[in-house]
């Protein structure tokens, strides 16, 4: 990395207003910082209460050139807030063309792992997906003409069957209650327990930065609640949050006994039909990989995730053994999942009690492939999940 390059690490509350106002020039000058994960209002809400969490001041010389929000993990570095921060990334001018890891290696870490990360060149390690949005600059009715007229249809159909055989329909996107908040946790929690994943709720600092986000009261930056109800029942929900001209997806449920009719769909055209109407621009659907995303969105820019590594490392060298792409999406996966753990669990116990849990899980639904990956893919994720 350039010689004239320091960096510093701060709580965000040390944030100068000189800083602050480089980081708010810094994200208008830059069209891929617009998502709300890179607001100072979210990464504030996320180092109160993230375990570890820091904020990277990067300078050349005399002058702060960027930032990078962080949390520390034994020996790595995580996106600030992870596994909630979907989209995360360096707060800098392109041009300046900061090196990532140089920025980690300062900071005194051995890798970084990212989800979502933006506004960087393919490299070993990174998987490359794309942002998922719903482009609604032009309005609604223009985002409709862009869709699949049959998807379209079925859905007007199945939002008539809900309201014939449940009584009338209401939409409302709002900012959260307590009630409602708390409601989709709640069921978000039951969701992920029945699909065996990882509780990011359990910790408790994860819910405490959605408490954050909601006792913000800015007209253009919070939490927005979308609520589809037929017959005064919720059917589907979902907490998002929105910045500016933005609005990004982030926890969908459903009551199961409505299923089908598709409420979550439904629930999402008239997000994005309500979103419009209030002037935001773009919806974010997250990184691509669930194929639902594509009735609704488009691929824009690249958002990677892995493990960013020195040449060399021991990790990259454990990467370097497992040569067919098939298992390499099975790593991928694995590691997804092993990463929110790390995330939400910041003591080696924690982590072990996570990761076992896990792994028990896939050995319950897939004896034969979970015993496998015991000694197979999971050893290997497990080893660069807990080695510094």
């Amino acid at each position: 990395m350039d010689a004239r390059i320091k960096v510093e690490a701060v709580t965000v509350d040390e944030l100068g207003d000189g800083e602050r106002a480089s980081w708010a020039a810094l994200r208008a000058a830059n069209p891929l910082l617009g998502s709300p994960y890179f607001d100072i209002r979210y990464v504030e809400a996320a180092g109160r209460v993230a375990p570890g969490g820091r904020v990277a001041v990067i300078r050349r010389g005399e002058r702060t050139v960027g930032f990078l929000p962080f949390q520390r993990r034994g020996g790595g570095l995580q996106p600030l807030g992870a596994p909630m921060s979907d989209f995360h990334g360096l707060i800098a001018d392109p041009a300046e063309r900061i090196d990532l890891f140089g920025v980690v290696r300062a900071l005194g870490g051995a890798r970084l792992r990212v989800s979502g990360l933006v506004g960087a060149e393919t490299r070993p390690g990174l998987n490359q997906r794309h942002a998922m949005i719903a482009d609604l600059s032009d309005g609604f009715e223009a985002y409709q003409a862009g869709r699949s007229a049959a998807f379209l249809k079925d859905k007007r159909r199945r939002m008539r069957a809900l309201e014939r055989d449940h009584g009338e329909v209401t939409f409302s996107f709002e900012r959260p209650s307590p009630v409602l908040l708390e409601l989709v946790v709640t069921q978000k929690r039951g969701q992920i327990r029945r699909t065996h994943q990882h509780d990011i709720f359990a910790c408790g600092w994860t819910v405490d930065l959605l408490r954050e986000l909601d006792a913000r009261d800015d007209p253009d930056f919070g939490l927005r609640l979308a609520v589809l109800r037929a017959g005064g029942k919720v059917v589907a929900a979902e907490l998002g949050l929105t910045g500016g001209d933005r609005h990004h997806l982030w926890f969908p449920i459903y009551d199961p006994a409505y299923g089908r009719y598709s409420p979550g769909a439904l629930m999402t055209l008239e997000t994005l039909r309500v979103a419009a109407q209030r002037g935001v621009r773009r919806v974010d659907f997250g990184p691509s990989e669930e194929t639902y995303k594509e009735d609704f969105a488009d691929p824009a820019e690249p958002a990677f995730e892995g493990l960013l590594t020195p040449e060399g490392s021991l990790m990259r060298r454990l990467d370097d053994l497992v040569l067919a792409e098939r298992m390499r999406a099975v790593t991928r996966r694995l590691g997804r999942r092993f990463d929110r753990i790390a995330a939400c669990e910041p003591g080696m116990m924690g982590q072990i009690r996570g990761a076992s849990s896990l792994m028990a899980g896939l050995t319950a639904r897939h004896p034969a492939v979970g015993a496998g990956l015991g000694l197979g893919a999971g050893g290997l994720t497990l080893l660069t999940l807990f080695t510094d």
